[in-house]
């Protein structure tokens, strides 16, 4: 499926605000409130809107500490290790990767020692050969669709 302007505009619409209604969508939009639940199912359908939901201000929740923690894994256990990391809370992203490392892992913690913690107990899986953390001191633009 193509995208044209109608659905690019819905999407900016529920990009700026997921609650955003048919009504307001289509006066923006200069088409029926018909229109945009239509299309707004058929995006749906398609896969290309896979969920609504929140983004939270994480520094609103006492959240201040954001790093990127690349880990170069032996082959044989990246399975193991992805199945291991993935089910900590407090991993928000975690991406395969090409280049210096396997894996990359964003993580969102209230203290500096709550990351430390992190890379001592979560991090010390066996087949992990190398870390690489870098804290994020501030975004300059962040992802419009998750704000992250």
């Amino acid at each position: 499926m193509s995208l044209d302007i109608l659905d690019m505009k819905i999407i900016k619409c529920l990009t700026d605000d997921g609650r955003c209604t048919y009504k307001k969508m289509s006066e923006e939009a200069g088409v029926s409130e018909a229109t945009v639940k239509n299309r707004i199912d058929k995006l749906r359908e398609e896969g290309i809107i896979k969920k609504f939901t929140v983004i939270m201000d994480y520094h609103k929740l006492g959240r201040a500490i954001k790093a990127f923690i690349g880990l170069k894994v032996q082959p044989a256990k990246l399975s193991s290790i992805v199945k291991d990391i993935e089910k900590n809370p407090d991993v928000h992203v975690l991406y395969r990767t090409s280049g210096d490392v396997d894996l990359l892992i964003e993580v969102i913690f209230e203290q500096m020692e709550d990351l430390n913690a992190f890379l001592e107990k979560e991090i010390a899986l066996d087949g992990i050969i190398g870390t690489v953390v870098t804290i994020v001191i501030g975004p300059y633009k962040r992802c419009p669709w998750t704000g992250l």
